[in-house]
């Protein structure tokens, strides 16, 4: 056989190998979860400054089963995260709401989360691992853990799965510590969700990349996506693909970044108004509880206050009557 003949033959082979790969159609979209101390309070409101830490909203939701058509409904979310959990806002311009019956209805207005931690380095394809929230979008304000709602309204859909698109081989279902709240009406609608990582504890399938109860590393990536279901028939979903499944991946992938700000005291002084009174300032978060000490030689310390509730990003306790004319040192602990 000539080297022509050889040739030929290799390109017959790689043009019958091109005919029978399909082209892959799918997207990998990208986003950044960015640190956030102060946690956005889950009211179904969206309130000035509470998510300006976040990066910018993302939109652009494609329908799932009409080859990629933009979706007519503006669906748009965000996502922060601390050393506590996962924070998600997700808005529609959507006017039109029923009245949900408080059972599992998929044909009903409803978000679908799907979060992969991927411990385990695996590739962005193939069928689902990972956890799937199902939060119905029903009309008024119905908040998860209200003491005036009965447990059907509470009702949230929870699997996790591995090597699947459907189904809970990993047992991951109710009760979980995840909160959310749902505000819909005639001004659109407003859904706000938070995760512990504690809640990331499918352990059975721990191996393969679900067990994920500690906060992840700065620049770490998960895999994500958000569909959204409408009684309109609309199957919009962020990371589209050629697939027919919400679940199939690729998903998007999500980076968590931003900076942990040191716990440090960032101001101390006399006070200007009162000058037998000292102010000490360190750096906080909202809800988290500290105790202040005092001591002349740092081997013993005098307990101020062991009560002080943090505010976001600063608080400061002032010591009345300090000792004037020596030495003295403060420290702040983290006390719950």
């Amino acid at each position: 056989m000539n080297k022509k003949s050889i040739i030929q033959i290799i390109l017959l082979s790689i043009g019958f190998l091109l005919t029978v790969c399909p082209i892959s159609q799918a997207q990998i979209r990208t986003y950044e979860v960015i640190y956030s101390p102060s946690a956005p309070v889950l009211d179904g409101v969206r309130s000035p400054g509470e998510w300006d830490n976040a990066s910018e909203a993302t939109a652009d939701f494609k329908l799932l089963r009409t080859g990629g058509t933009a979706s007519s409904e503006k669906i748009q979310f965000q996502l922060l995260w601390n050393d506590e959990g996962f924070y998600m806002i997700a808005e529609t311009d959507n006017t039109s709401w029923g009245e949900w019956a408080g059972n599992v209805d998929f044909g009903f207005d409803d978000y679908n989360i799907f979060i992969d931690p991927n411990t385990d380095d695996e590739p962005n394809q193939s069928s689902f691992d990972g956890y799937h929230i199902g939060i119905w979008q029903t009309n008024g304000l119905i908040t998860r853990f209200a003491d005036e709602l009965d447990d059907q309204d509470r009702t949230t859909f929870l699997e996790a799965r591995h090597n699947g698109n459907f189904g809970n081989n990993a047992s991951w279902s109710e009760p979980r510590e995840l909160n959310w709240v749902s505000n819909h009406g005639d001004f659109g609608g407003v859904v706000e969700l938070f995760v512990p990582w504690t809640d990331f504890n499918a352990d059975e399938f721990g191996e393969n990349g679900l067990y994920h109860t500690e906060p992840p590393e700065f620049d770490e990536v998960w895999f994500f996506n958000i569909a959204k279901i409408s009684s309109s028939g609309a199957l919009p979903s962020w990371n589209w693909t050629s697939g027919q499944f919400f679940a199939q991946r690729p998903h998007g992938e999500i980076t968590f970044t931003g900076a942990k700000v040191p716990f440090i005291i960032t101001e101390f002084g006399e006070d200007p108004d009162n000058s037998t009174t000292n102010n000490i300032t360190w750096n906080s978060v909202a809800g988290k509880i500290y105790g202040v000490d005092f001591s002349t030689d740092m081997l013993e310390w005098e307990e101020l206050d062991d009560g002080i509730e943090g505010e976001a990003e600063q608080t400061t306790f002032s010591h009345e009557d300090a000792t004037k004319g020596k030495r003295g040192f403060y420290r702040v602990r983290l006390l719950e």
